[in-house]
């Protein structure tokens, strides 16, 4: 499958913009772009399911992320629809949840989009028609209850491995140092796996060990670094930059 977010020069930062309005959601996303030094291959994840729940009409929120995309031509963003029982804030059913997903795919200038795993295995059939290489697709995962072992997450990319996405992204609590070593050692002995598939995988944590993952990002070959935590964010003057960021990893180790 055709990878439309390239990480040929490795893994990439990532800002979220999570604002449940319209006029907030494009000046933050706007705001970012004016960060000082902000790289040029930083990609911007939008929080549509924070949009979404307010009832945001969809014809509106697609011409402000179009608007968003001309204005800021460079920049890619990945279009993010988490729903609750994900963690997320979106509480619509499956063939809603498939309508959005279907008209932000369609209609919108966004260079990713991130839907739910479950959702997906729910009309999976309707997905893998809908994905028609134009954009890059991450399928995400997560776990909010269940301690995995190392093997039990390793089936989970087979199985997710076997759909139209380009890439994965795992999501745990872990709670304990056991739990984030599973996580860790599953991504890095799965890196044959995913490449042979010619796929990418994002493994993150959350919880008072959410910064591990982040921080030994190249350990798991995860390909995207979400900086929406401490102490990555909120970025001291507006900037951010490698420096910056391997500061932030020599101060936590």
């Amino acid at each position: 499958m055709k990878e439309i977010i390239s990480f040929k020069n490795g893994s990439r930062f990532c800002f979220s913009v999570k604002e449940n309005n319209l006029r907030d959601f494009y000046k933050k996303a706007i705001e970012i772009n004016e960060y000082k030094n902000i790289e040029s291959d930083t990609l911007i994840e939008l929080r549509l399911d924070y949009l979404v729940n307010k009832k945001c009409d969809l014809k509106e929120l697609i011409e402000t992320i179009n608007k968003l995309k001309k204005q800021t031509k460079d920049r890619q963003y990945i279009a993010t629809l988490r729903n609750f029982q994900s963690g997320g804030n979106c509480l619509v059913d499956a063939k809603e949840y498939f309508e959005i997903v279907s008209e932000i795919y369609k209609n919108t200038k966004v260079d990713g989009i991130d839907i739910d795993y479950d959702m997906y295995q729910k009309k999976s059939k309707l997905y893998d028609k809908l994905f028609d290489k134009k954009k890059t697709v991450i399928l995400s995962f997560i776990n909010k209850v269940d301690k995995f072992s190392r093997e039990e997450y390793v089936d989970l990319y087979k199985k997710m491995l076997k759909t139209g996405a380009n890439g994965i992204k795992v999501v745990t609590k872990a709670i304990s140092f056991l739990d984030m070593e599973n996580l860790m050692e599953s991504a890095k002995d799965s890196k044959d796996l995913f490449d042979a598939n010619n796929k990418f995988i994002i493994v993150i944590s959350t919880g008072r060990l959410g910064l591990t993952s982040r921080v030994h990002y190249e350990y798991t070959n995860t390909k995207i670094i979400y900086l929406d935590a401490y102490p990555f964010n909120p970025i001291p003057d507006g900037e951010i930059d490698r420096e910056h960021f391997d500061k932030c990893r020599k101060q936590m180790k």
